[in-house]
């Protein structure tokens, strides 16, 4: 420990050194707004001011010590991000990957949570107005007309409670206005993609605003099959909706009433066919198999190539609306009352072609339901050097999952019982209560202490199996397995729960399971105001991840065993500083996490299926890192924003038994030593944009390049899971009228049209990639009355 607290003082002295010399070189903007050397600052040319609420109150991000990045929504728009997921155009840090079974999974600085159940607790937690989305497939639309984006790294669970320990999304929605305003984004580019988003803003009662915004994106399929080239898959049709409601009664209180919803038709990825690695040796029974998968062709390097089962829709029907209400009330100058309550409710109908073949060797319907109850009551004081925050939290989820899983592959036979299908059932009941404290005091006019601290108290109460879909094939199937293992004749009902206790080998009517929790998560740190826009700061911070359960095809209860909670103590230490008279912006940090029992995707093998994955926890594992981050302004006419991040992470210990290290395929190996899977080394994004004077109007050339070093995609060195390096190259280039109005441009992305792939996965008898978007181009236009 000592060794690597030391690797993190020295990574840490180095940007002390740089950060100075910046200093030295440009000049410091003083309070009075001017350089050290005297220099005004010019305000068209400096970097404007951003407020944040990182700490659940309105602040200058110089004055907050944390490793924040933001971005407004008209930047999000101009680079073409519309989804949580494509937040890697902007934060390097920030890494996302699509679980096998179509789940949205979000890491920032490597810290992640692999699972494909719809109510797998994230890593990453994202916030609307800091009213939680609690589970990553609820996200899909929260970039809807947002004022701007937070993006907080590192453990967020003191303030933002457990599910946070790689940090914490927070959209600013935009608000409504006092006067009458009105706006629209439309866009068209390949494959017929076009979208069409605005907003009506405006007062309609004496203290009451309102703001209605919407949204549709069409779009065609952008993949072809290989087998059927007229066949295509990846069409887009998605609405969302947000009525937001500000009313002052008086002047010392707000009330906000978000009323909001999304429904997604679009298909689901198919992904590329890779290497066929059956569970189950040949044999008569499996015969047909080995004869469609053997020689299969390997879907070429091409990203628009792909395969899935003709005559099957993948056509989502997934849904999703949010209720919340928020006030706040100012009932002295110092003392704010504040209260949030939500309800989110998201139903679920997702199907998806698993094994990247036109062979049904595996199809899954992913359907479920989602809720969660959300209620916050804090109070705030700030006066003189004091602050000081008290809260409580209540949350009430419920997750109905049901997976169907058509499956003609190598392994489902016992016997003489062949059994191309399957039910994953899964229902959760969690209430998690929990209390929270923060104190942030001014020691002198230069150094600032702040600590926070939460106590969390989860039960989760869990009852699900793998069972028959009626026909009584797979009934029949364990039937002979349990009669087997038991030695007593055992008879299972057709539509009935197929999992056996690992004790008698009995089929159970159902496997009930109990998780109780409680963690304490807390923060220190202290900061230094060198000058007026230059900070150092160092923090202590404890953070934890609740415990889950998942949804494997569990032959046995013990498979069903949820992964309990896991906790990090992450030590950082990092700089703000604003350089040049305001138009340089630098940020870094270094950072050093240790693990306990880290929640990550092993294999086990399964009595039936083979190799499976099933969650596992790491007793021991660990993250050193550095990140740097700098936003330049040289003139009015040139912004250039660049970020990388360093990730150097290692398993050093191996899951305790009975779980046992093993790799995609089965083969026992050894974590020890290896990097997490889907953390890559490097990271990178570069953003730069150019004006210039055109006709009267102002005219604009800018890009975006992002980088991510190779890495695996499983626990392994085997090359049918490496996901090799790349670089995506967007450019821009269009017109803006002299007020701002409105602006017109044409966009390209993945330019160089750049073949990469984004996750590796094993389902069953087949390796698949998930390849990115091929080039795409079009026209944007948007204006504001």
């Amino acid at each position: 420990m000592s060794n690597r607290t030391g690797s993190v003082a020295q990574l840490g002295i180095v940007w002390v050194i740089f950060v100075v010399q910046m200093i030295g070189a440009g000049g410091v903007r003083a309070a009075d707004g001017t350089t050290d050397a005297g220099t005004p600052v010019s305000s068209e040319s400096a970097i404007p001011e951003i407020i944040v609420t990182a700490e659940k109150r309105s602040e200058d991000i110089r004055d907050v010590p944390l490793a924040i990045t933001t971005a407004t929504g008209q930047q999000l728009l101009t680079e073409g991000i519309s989804d949580t997921s494509q937040l890697t155009k902007v934060v390097p840090s920030f890494t996302y990957q699509t679980s096998d079974y179509g789940t949205p999974i979000f890491a920032i600085r490597g810290v992640g949570f692999d699972d494909f159940s719809l109510g797998a607790g994230p890593t990453v937690t994202v916030y609307v107005d800091q009213v939680p989305l609690p589970f990553s497939v609820m996200t899909r639309g929260a970039l809807l007309d947002i004022e701007r984006v937070e993006v907080l790294k590192g453990p967020q669970g003191t303030l933002f409670g457990e599910n946070a320990t790689g940090g914490a999304v927070n959209y600013i929605a935009a608000k409504p206005t006092a006067n009458f305003a009105t706006g629209a984004d439309l866009s068209y580019g390949r494959f017929n993609d076009g979208t069409v988003q605005g907003f009506v803003s405006g007062p309609i009662a004496e203290g009451l605003t309102a703001r209605l915004s919407a949204q549709v994106e069409r779009a065609d399929g952008w993949q072809q099959s290989n087998s059927r080239p007229s066949d295509t898959l990846g069409r887009k049709d998605f609405a969302n909706g947000r009525l937001l409601l500000d009313w002052k009664p008086v002047d010392n209180l707000g009330i906000e009433l978000n009323l909001s919803g999304w429904r997604d038709r679009s298909d689901t990825q198919a992904g590329q066919f890779e290497a066929f690695t059956p569970s189950s040796p040949p044999a008569p029974i499996n015969a047909p198999v080995y004869a469609a998968l053997q020689n299969y062709p390997v879907s070429p390097s091409n990203p628009r190539a792909a395969d899935w089962d003709a005559n099957q829709s993948y056509r989502r029907g997934d849904h999703f609306y949010l209720a919340s209400l928020r006030e706040d009330w100012s009932f002295t100058d110092d003392f704010t009352l504040s209260a949030i309550s939500s309800y989110s409710h998201y139903d679920a109908h997702t199907p998806l072609d698993a094994d990247g073949t036109a062979y049904p060797d595996l199809f899954i319907d992913k359907n479920g339901l989602l809720t969660s109850l959300f209620q916050e009551l804090r109070v705030a004081y700030a006066a003189g050097r004091i602050k000081w925050m008290l809260g409580a939290n209540y949350q009430k989820d419920r997750i109905d999952e049901v997976d169907t899983d058509i499956f003609y592959s190598s392994n489902v036979f016992v016997g003489p019982y062949y059994f191309p299908g399957g039910r994953f059932l899964d229902t959760e009941n969690v209430r998690t209560t929990s209390a929270f404290a923060s104190l942030d005091y001014q020691l002198t006019d230069s150094f600032n202490a702040q600590a926070s601290i939460r106590y969390s108290d989860q039960k989760r109460a869990f009852a699900g199996c793998f069972g028959d879909l009626g026909d009584g094939k797979a009934a029949a199937a364990v039937g002979l397995l349990s009669s087997i293992l038991s030695g007593t004749p055992t008879t299972v009902a057709p539509g009935s729960c197929l999992t056996l206790s690992t004790t008698t080998f009995k089929p159970l009517p159902i496997v009930v399971s109990n998780l109780d929790e409680s963690n304490v998560p807390w923060r220190m740190s202290l900061n230094w105001k060198a000058a007026a826009d230059t900070m150092f700061y160092a923090s202590v911070t404890k953070g934890f991840k609740a415990g889950s359960y998942s949804v494997p095809a569990a032959v046995l209860d013990s498979q069903l065993d949820p992964v309990t909670q896991e906790s990090v103590l992450a030590y950082e230490i990092g700089f703000k500083a604003w350089l040049a008279g305001g138009r340089a912006q630098l940020t870094g940090a270094t950072f050093y996490y240790d693990y306990r029992n880290k929640q990550l995707d092993g294999h086990v093998l399964n009595p039936i299926f083979g190799p499976l994955q099933q969650l596992i926890n790491i007793p021991k594992s660990r993250v050193l890192g550095s990140e740097l981050e700098l936003t330049l302004r040289p003139w009015e006419s040139l912004r250039i924003s660049s970020g990388v991040t360093y990730l150097d992470s290692r398993v050093e210990d191996n899951p305790l038994p009975p779980a046992q290290p093993r790799d995609p395929l089965g083969n026992l190996i050894d974590y020890t030593g290896e990097s997490f899977p889907n953390t890559p080394r490097w990271l990178a994004v570069t953003d730069s944009e150019y004006s210039f004077p055109l006709a009267g109007f102002k005219g604009f050339l800018g890009g975006t390049a992002t980088y991510r070093s190779k890495t695996n995609a499983a626990f392994s060195e085997l090359p049918l899971f490496r996901i090799d390096a790349y670089a995506v190259l967007d450019a821009r280039l269009g017109i803006e009228s002299p007020n701002a109005k409105w602006r017109v441009q044409l966009y390209g992305r993945n330019v160089t049209d750049k073949y990469y792939w984004t996750g590796v996965s094993r389902n069953i008898d087949t390796v698949i990639r998930f390849a990115g978007m091929p080039a795409t181009y079009g026209i944007e236009g948007s204006f504001l009355y």
